[in-house]
């Protein structure tokens, strides 16, 4: 089962091949969530501070959404392994 680090909020055991989102509203981790989850804000933005692979691989919808290298929509990628992510909004 992989971890799950958000920077602020703690450690937790996930289920592999959920999504970021919804595993961050199962433990109560406050990320939002403007579009329900469609790829169509930056409001789940979250910044990769570990190594990425414990995330699944880029999708073409997020990146319009992208300030920098390491960030991702926590709708659009889902937990492969172990990983440490820092919330990181974006403005609509």
């Amino acid at each position: 089962m992989p971890k799950l680090t958000v920077e602020g909020f703690g450690t937790f055991d996930v289920e592999e091949g959920r999504d970021l989102l919804d595993l961050c509203e199962a433990h109560d981790v406050p990320m939002g969530s403007d579009c329900g989850g469609f790829a169509a804000c930056a409001a789940c933005r979250i910044f990769c501070v570990s190594d990425p692979r414990g995330l699944s691989p880029l999708l073409d919808e997020e990146e319009p959404f992208l300030d920098a290298s390491g960030q991702r929509l926590g709708c659009q990628c889902t937990v492969c392994g172990d990983v440490v992510v820092r919330l990181e909004p974006g403005l609509d």
